[in-house]
Order: structure tokens, then sequence, then C-alpha cells
């Protein structure tokens, strides 16, 4: 008897991407405990799911059919068509079905090609299509003239098209569709798709039996179909073939070659690599390292691999694309540094191979590499011609919901309250899960049934796939074409991407080669173009030394910004107080600047400049401590501590390191480790002592190989920012153009290192920032309203300089550069040259485009009869713009202020009350003050209905977040105003690695008396007595409130009278004064404008 437990097609999971609210796991899992024994899927036009599928149905011992629903092109009828794989060769087949479903624009295949492929498939003709189909079902006959044609039927309700098949010899099946795991998941599926049609839920039209298209139980199938058709649905699951698709990751065979070839090509190229890095002269150190490494890549069988990544830096090299110095643990092999695969010597900076390819962890090799971010494609070009098109495709990845992104969604779907919706995401961090958000309490302000239901929802949708995208890194090569075995589509600008993710196609046997793109490497080709174009010399970054006195120095005064790994304001102080006087120093800075090692930095400076040399009495411990002054930083450290005092191989170490950190308890033996001490040397007490150490540090411990390598990077900017500053800030510049914040603190970080930079212009400007002499040249596109397009017909009319205004509107004046394009250069200060007010110009862009038009209707009607001579017409003249207009004017088309700052304005102002600007201010519990221009002022309501604020304060050097807290908000909030200049005084604390100042005060500037009015405040002190402790107060009090007002102490027992220093001067503010009288008495404080008191 069948035991009636097969679910066949029409089921779709999550991979039809938001069409389904079924995740594969757990349907599979509940398949499984509802007693099925074979299980379908077949996605819409994809086999993304198949593979996460065919891993399930093997650990839980089902059956899995693989499928595929297809839409086939019949004249102007798109029939839905799903297929199930009767064996290796159908699966095949769908891969070529699904792979011109997802390349073609059709999104469909023809009959034509349908017929060819489904040769070894399943065909079930959808009962949608079927009744499309009725008028010519005998197309459809011929369509299924083999055996396997089947018709799926969905319920009792089906029985005339039972009928109308059992009349033409069609064959039905029992396939209810399936979208949603329960019953109760109804609700959820149809928020999924609204969400998918952009819509609410209250507008997503379903038929009425999608009610039903859960996963329904053993009985309820039997009480939905008839046996006979369950009979049938079980006698074609058996007609299927199980067939596996996993293998271990094979190495494709370079050219062909088989390993032996591979390998002796490698040992070649290796040492003809070799030579030429090490010149004739070779150390014997170095020559056994080169032997060892060739000895393991043979007995792993990797060759191959490496003569691939070889052969496409090869062509990056040939091609002038720069490459990155190394990436991770590849840049321990002294084969991939002759091979030119990566430029770290490994001997030189200590680097163990090991830590790369190990035989006693034997896993493959994996060598990223960076490339500069717009040449990336060319070297994946490069690799598809080189190693064929078919057999190279990058990696599909899919995006899921997060946490807040699937309250967003589900509250838009829902149709709640957008505001609402708005406010209960904003209230929770990015990086939380729904679960921990509420745990922390995030949520309880919002208790409301509302919640209740975005909760309910959220919860369902978050994990769920969201969306596809491409791999950030990987590409896949293979000796054999890739549809033998995997689905391909298209991804963003057609590129060719495998339908498995990263962990299908490992498990299918492929091998991933990371190609990444990497910013910094875009900085440095530009600054060197920049670097030849101005100075005619064409810059090698490899031969820079790296022992260059004043990059140090830079370094040291924490001068990093627009550097590598070194830019940040917490990075910037350790370089302060760390002073790295070497590479090393930069190399374990930015291995120790991360959570939980961070703690070691205090540790590494004080015995660097203690100058500390012995932290073990066991000289070969000391030589591995003493390059980073006692502190363990890179995991090289704790291998060679491991193999020093126990006497493992490096190999052997390196798997006991990876035993300790991963806490692998039955590899890293305690035991063992101190009796192999004990045995070399050690007592008992000095090997426990020694493994608790590398026990602590192997938590912490960083790839000294990766550190290294990208420490090359940074000291090469460093270098090019004090050699070669012109390009380097240029280069910055353009690279930020569209970062207005960057762009603001890169232009004060040129000038304030001595670098002019010039205001952009029509005559002199290019796209972006150029060196022009010695001094930068802004760019045009930065302006607002400015596209490459228009850059490029600017120039090109300027073959000859623009003479005048008129002269310049007349010549580019279109339908690309309007009125509001001019305007904004005008208002950028792109048209200065000529000599008149901005205000001025904008007055006269209606007449010279007037003018423009004039000229050119002329040439219309005249042709080439005659030549013209313009007469340039009378500027209209009026009141020229004050600097305040045209600083607004910039900041309205620039995004900043560039020629000035308003606070510039009120400088005098400020000067007595010693002022820190917001570059100079560094998080700390001491009280500064900074004078900035209010921005962005956002004013919130917390929790427990109190007013507080946020804004932007800008200065002349940058820009910082200010907030306001509710105790403060209520004393300042009359003087903080979008738009006002403002003294505040605060506190800076460090938040996400960024700025933030905390007000404590804030005085309107214009208020400020200035230096030309000023006060004295006069206080004095009737009972000696007391003086002391009131002199003690007095200090407090002045401290809390610094001014311009000098304070004149009077004495009446003596009748002295004296002027404390400047440091002492107030801003004597109402409280201030009330504070004073309070300790002195009512009429012992007076406030004059004389400093001899008026009786």
């Amino acid at each position: 008897m069948m035991v009636l437990s097969t679910l066949l097609s029409n089921i779709y999971s999550e991979h039809s991407l938001l069409q389904s609210g079924l995740t594969i796991k757990a349907y599979v899992q509940q398949a499984k405990q509802l007693g099925y024994k074979n299980l379908a899927l077949t996605d819409k036009h994809t086999l993304s799911g198949v593979y996460d599928f065919l891993r399930e149905c093997e650990k839980v011992d089902m059956k899995p059919l693989v499928g595929l629903e297809c839409t086939v092109l019949v004249k102007d009828v798109r029939l839905t068509v799903r297929l199930l794989a009767k064996n290796k060769q159908g699966y095949q087949q769908l891969v070529e079905l699904s792979s011109v479903m997802r390349m073609s624009k059709e999104n469909g295949i023809s009959y034509e090609v349908f017929q060819q492929q489904t040769t070894a498939c399943m065909v079930l003709l959808s009962r949608q299509s079927f009744i499309q189909a009725k008028d010519w079902y005998k197309r459809w006959l011929a369509l299924t003239a083999h055996s396997e044609g089947r018709l799926e039927i969905h319920g009792a309700s089906d029985y005339t098209l039972i009928e109308f098949a059992e009349a033409h010899n069609i064959v039905c099946v029992a396939a209810p569709p399936i979208r949603f795991l329960r019953k109760e998941n109804y609700d959820f599926y149809r928020l999924l798709t609204a969400i998918g049609a952009g819509t609410t839920v209250d507008h997503v039209v379903l038929e009425e039996e999608t009610e039903k298209a859960y996963l329904l139980s053993l009985t309820e199938r039997r009480e939905r179909f008839s046996e006979a058709l369950l009979n049938e649905t079980d006698a074609l699951a058996d007609e299927i073939e199980t067939f596996t698709l996993f293998q271990k990751p094979t190495i494709p065979r370079f050219d062909g070659l088989e390993e032996n070839e591979a390998q002796e090509r490698l040992q070649k190229s290796a040492l003809k690599g070799f030579q030429q890095r090490y010149q004739s002269n070779p150390s014997e150190e170095a020559m056994e390292r080169l032997k060892k490494e060739l000895a393991v890549i043979k007995q792993l069988g990797f060759a191959s691999y490496f003569l691939i990544v070889a052969d496409f830096m090869d062509y990056a090299h040939r091609s002038n694309i720069l490459t990155g110095p190394g990436r991770g643990s590849s840049a321990s092999s002294i084969v991939a540094y002759a091979l030119r695969i990566t430029d770290v010597d490994p001997l030189k900076h200590g680097l163990l191979f090991e830590r790369f390819l190990n035989p006693e962890r034997i896993s493959l090799p994996d060598i990223d590499i960076d490339f500069p971010d717009y040449r990336r494609d060319d070297v994946i070009h490069y690799v598809r011609e080189r190693f064929g098109k078919e057999h190279v495709a990058q990696v599909l990845t899919f995006g899921t919901f997060a946490g807040k992104a699937a309250i967003r969604d589900a509250g838009k779907a829902s149709g709640l309250n957008s505001g609402f919706v708005d406010r209960v995401a904003k209230a929770m961090n990015s990086g939380l899960t729904l679960e921990e958000a509420e745990q922390q309490g995030v949520f309880s302000s919002f208790q409301s049934t509302e919640l209740d239901t975005l909760l309910f929802f959220a919860k369902q949708l978050e994990g769920m796939l969201r969306h596809e995208s491409t791999h950030a890194a990987g590409v896949i090569i293979s000796d054999r074409p890739l549809k033998e075995k995997v689905a391909l589509q298209y991804g963003s600008d057609e590129r060719v991407l495998t339908q498995a993710d990263m962990n299908s196609l490992d498990a299918l046997g492929y091998v991933k080669f990371d190609f990444l793109g990497l910013k910094n490497l875009t900085l440095l080709e530009r600054m060197l173009r920049l670097i030849e174009g101005a100075t005619s010399q064409k810059l090698n970054l490899r031969d820079i030394p790296f022992h260059d006195e004043k990059t140090f120095r830079l370094l040291q005064q924490g001068e990093s910004t627009g550097i590598f790994q070194l830019e940040s304001d917490g990075m910037r102080r350790v370089l302060k107080q760390l002073k790295p006087s070497s590479f090393n120093d930069i190399v374990a800075t930015t291995s120790l600047y991360r959570p939980g090692p961070m703690t070691f930095i205090k540790d590494y400076i004080q015995s660097k400049h203690e100058q500390k040399k012995t932290f073990s009495h066991h000289v070969e411990i000391n030589r591995i401590l003493q390059p980073t002054f006692g502190v363990i930083v890179y995991q090289e450290q704790i291998i060679q501590l491991i193999q020093i005092s126990a006497g493992y191989s490096l190999a052997e170490a390196d798997v006991f390191r990876r035993a300790i950190s991963k806490k692998q308890r039955e590899l890293m033996n305690k035991d063992a480790f101190v009796e192999r001490s004990i045995a070399r040397g050690y007592t008992k007490e000095e090997a426990e002592t020694l493994f608790a150490l590398i026990e602590k540090f192997s938590n912490y411990g960083f790839p000294k190989s990766h550190a290294t390598a990208y420490s090359m990077i940074s000291y090469w900017l460093a270098y090019l920012r004090v050699h070669y500053q012109e390009a380097f800030f240029a280069a910055l510049c353009s690279a930020n153009w569209q970062d207005h914040q960057k762009l603001y603190n890169y232009i004060y970080e040129a000038r304030k290192a001595g670098v002019e930079v010039l205001p952009p212009s029509i005559q002199e400007s290019h796209a972006l920032f150029t060196v022009e002499n010695k001094s930068i040249r802004f760019g045009l596109l930065p302006i607002t309203m400015v596209n490459r397009r228009i850059v490029d017909q600017i120039k090109k009319a300027r073959t000859t300089p623009f003479q005048d205004f008129f002269t310049f509107v007349a010549k580019v004046y279109s339908s690309t550069i309007t009125q509001p394009v001019i305007t904004a250069f005008i208002k950028a200060g792109a048209c200065d040259h000529w000599g008149y007010s901005r205000a001025v110009l904008l007055a006269n862009v209606d007449k010279a485009i007037a003018f423009a038009k004039q000229i050119d209707d002329f040439k219309q009607s005249a042709g080439s009869l005659f030549t013209i001579n313009p007469v340039t017409p009378a500027y209209i003249d009026i009141e020229p713009s004050t600097k305040m207009e045209e600083l607004g004017w910039e900041r309205e088309v620039l995004g900043f202020y560039f020629s000035g700052h308003p606070i510039e304005n009120v400088k005098e102002r400020l000067a007595p009350f010693h002022r820190t600007t917001l570059i100079q201010a560094e998080p700390s519990r001491k009280a500064i003050r900074v004078g900035v221009l209010v921005k962005a002022l956002k004013k919130i309501t917390t929790k427990k209905g109190k007013a507080m604020a946020f804004f932007i304060g800008s200065d002349e050097t940058e820009e910082c977040e200010c907030v306001v807290f509710p105790t403060v908000w209520k004393d300042v909030e009359t003087v903080l105003t979008e738009g006002s200049l403002v003294l505040l005084s605060g506190v800076v604390e460090e938040r996400e690695g960024k700025k933030q100042f905390i007000v404590q005060k804030a005085i309107d500037l214009n208020q400020l008396p200035s230096t030309e009015s000023k006060q004295f405040l006069h206080v004095h002190i009737e009972k000696e007595q007391d003086v002391p402790t009131k002199l003690s107060d007095l200090k407090y009090i002045l401290s809390q409130d610094r001014g311009t007002a000098p304070v004149i102490l009077h004495r009446k027992k003596n009748h002295t009278k004296i002027k404390l220093p400047d440091k002492y001067a107030v801003q004597p503010s109402k409280r201030t004064i009330q504070l004073l009288k309070r300790l002195f008495g009512e009429t012992n404080i007076r406030l004059e404008e004389r400093e001899d008191e008026q009786e």
C-alpha cells in the first residue's frame, strides 16, 4: 500500500523573494514532523534554494525532489509550468532553463527551448495555465507527448479539470500551492506579498484559496484529495532518482595542467621571481624558506591555485593597475612574494608560513587581493576572458531583513502610522535583533496594540531573505563549465553570478578567489598621477624608504587625517602618546587598536618610552617579546612561544593556538604543554604561567601578516602627505567630493599644512581637485547642479579664456548649462576672477542669457555669411555683496563655507574666552569653550516628556554633533536657534568613534560685549577672617563662567585693590552675579565700565 506522503510541486520558499513565507529549514523540519517522506521544492525561475534544500533533506533522511517553476512563452501567452528533475541529467536541464530565464529580458523560455531541455524532467502544467490553455489543448498534448506530462490539481473543487484530463488521457497529481508554513501564518504571507508589491495589506488581493496555501498534514491531504490522486503523486515520486551534487572543493587545473606539471611550472616561476626579489645574493634562510614552502604546496596539491592568482596579478602589473601589498595570512608566504602576488618580505617582517598553509591543518589557500575599486572589474573581465566566460562567475549573496528594516517594512505594509513606525525604528540601534531590543527595554515607551502588531510581523520578517546582491569579493573559477552544476543569472550591470551562494558553492566543490576593491588604493593611484603630472616624476611606492624621519614626525604629532587606519580621533591620540619611531610601531598600533587588546596600548607605550628590553630571563622568550615591548600583539608570537617553550613544530603550534582561541578542549591539552615545557628546562610554575599568558592573549592576537601589509598602505599615505602634500590633499578631496563634511575637514587640514586651496574657477578648474603650482584648485563637480557633462562642455568651450562673464554665458548657455547652473557657478565663486562682486554677476545672469540667445539667433539666421564680433553689454550696477552673503551662497551650493566662516567675524569677541576650536577639542571631563554656528537643530521629547535638543556645531575647522540635555535646554532654548552664533561651554565625549559635545551653557555671541566696551567686576571683601574660604569659592565660581570682564578685588582691612590675572576674567552672567552676591553680600558686588569704581 502506498504511504501517500509526497509533497509535490507548486512549493515556493523564501528564495522566491517576497512570494513565500517558507524558510527551507523550517519547511523540511515541519514536513518531517508531519510524516512526509518525499519533498519537493519548485521556486520561481531560480535554483538558489536547492542547495540548502538538499542539505536539510539529507539531515532528516527525506527524499528531495528538485524542481523549478518555469514561464514558457507560447505566442502571446505566458504559461506556468513546473518541472521536477528525474535524475542528475534532469537537474542539469533545470540549470540550463533557470539560467536562460534569469539571463533573458523576456524572463521566460521559448517553447522550443522548453521541449529540448525537459527530456529528463517530469513536466507539470499548473492549473492556472491549464485554464488558459483549454482552447489549444492539442498543443498541450504535443508538449506532453512523453509520459512525464502531468496536470496539477489543487483540490476537490478541480473536479471539472479532472474530468477534462481523463477525457484526454492527461495524468493528474495532487499539488496544492504552499506559500507559508502553518494556517496561522496567512496574515504574515499577505504582509510579505504587500512588501513585494510596495503596497499595504489592505490593497493586496489574493485568490480565496490562498488562505489554504499552508503545509497540510497527511490527514488534511487525504481529506482534500482522492486516494487515486495521491497514489499517482507517490508513484511519480518513486520514478525520481536520488542524486548528489556535493563534493570536496577541487582546485581548478591551470591551463589543463596535471598537478606535477603545474608544480614544475610553479617552481620555475617562483625561482625566477625569487632571484628578482633578492637579486644575486639571497640568504641561506631565504633559500631554505622557498624550498620548504614549495614542498608544502606540492604536498597539498595547491600549485594550480598559485599559478592562477599569479596569472591575473601579472595582468594587473602589466596593465599598470596598482595592487595591494597583501591581505590576510598570504602575506607570510615567500612564494607569493616571489610571484609578486604580495609585496611583503616575510623574512624581513618575521612572518610565519604556517599561518597561511599548514599541513597539520589542511585547508584551501585563501589569497585575497586588493585592487583600486574602479579597476577591480577590469581584472575580473580579464579572468573571464583568460579562463573562459563559461568557467568564471561572481557570487550571489542575499540581503536579509535586519531588525530595524523589519520594523520599517512591517509597519509600512501594515498601514500603521508612519510617524509611529519611524519613532519605533529610530529607538532601536542598528545591529540589535528584535529580541535583544526587547530585552533592553527599547520599546517600553511605545506600549500599544499598534506596537504588538508591528513586532508580531517584524519578528517573522527578521532574518528572511529580502533581496539578491553580488558578493563583495568572491569570484568562482572552474576548469569545467559552471553550468554543469550551478545555474547562473545576471546581477547588477549584467554581472554574471552563480545562483548558489558562497556556502553552497563550497559544498558543490568550487574554489573562491577574492577580488576586493580598496578605496585607499584608488586614492594612492590618484596621488601618483597627480605627482607625475606636477613633477614629471614617476614615483614607485615600493621604492619608498620605511625609515623616513619626516613621516614619523608627522605621525608623532597625530597629524594623520586622510591616512588609512590612522585617521580616527582615538588613533590620533594614541599616535601622539606613542610617538612612533619605526614601521614596527605602526604595525603594532594598528593591531592593538581594536576592542579587547586596546587595553594593552598603555603597556606598549610605557615600555617603549622606558626603553625596556628584558621581559623574561629566558633568552628565546625575551627575543619574541622584545619587538613589541613585552606585549603579545600577534598570533605569530603566540605560535613562537608555544614552539619554543613546549617544543611543538610551528605547524603543531598553530593548531594548538587555534584550539586555545576556540576553546577546543580536546586539542588544547594543558597538562601535555606543561610536561613538554618542563622537559625543555622550564619549571612547572613557569610553564603554567606561560600557558595562562598564551591562553589570555590567544583571544586578542592579531595576524601580523595582515597588519604588516595594511600598515604599508598607511605608511605610504603618510609619506606622500609629508613629501607631496599638494597631491595628497588634492587626491583626498577628489576621493571625497560628495561628502561635504569630509571635504570641509580636508580643506581645513590642507590649509593648516600650508597648502593654499584655490576657489573653483570657470577658467582653470577641472572636474575634481587638481594641483596648480604649489596649490590645489577646487573642482567644478562638487558644485550643486554640476555634473560631468556640464564640466566637459565648459572645458570644450574654453579653448581660449573666457574674456568676461557675458562671453562665458554666450559660449556655454544651452539646455544643459541653464540659468540655475550659471547661478550656482557664481555663488560658488567660480566667476570671481572677472573682478565683479557676486551680487553684480547674479543681477546680470538674465541679461547675459538674453545676450547669448541674440547671438545664437543671429548665427542661425545669417549662417556662415558673416563673422560675429558682438559688443558686450554693460553690467547692471548694484551694491556689492557682503562677505556674509557670499559665505551663505557658498554653503548653499558647496555644502560648506569655503572662503571663510561666520565665526571668523566674531573672533575678536571670542579671543578673551580662550576658546578651543572643534578640531582641537578632545574627549575629556574638563569643560572647554567653543564658538559655533548652530545647524540642523532638532528638538525632541524624552520618554519622561522633557524637551532636549541635538544640533550640529560648526566652526572654521570642522563640525561636531552637540547634545543639550533637558536640564540645560530650559536655560538655553532661546539662545540656540537655527543659524545663530553661540559660545558653548561643555565637555567632549566619544560616541561610536565620533566626538560629541555635551552642552552645559550657551551664550549668544551677538550679545557679548565688544572689546571696545569693557566691563569690570568689582568684588569687596569686608571680613578678613573669611578671606581663605571665600577666595577659594570665588576661584571656583569664576572658573565656571570665564569671559572678558576683569575682576578687581577690594580688601577693606588695608584698603588695597588687586586686579586678578586675565585667566580669572569672567562672563558676568546673571547667575554668576547672584552667586557672588550670596557669597560676599548684596552691596559688595558691582559691575562697572571702568577699572576705578565710581563713588
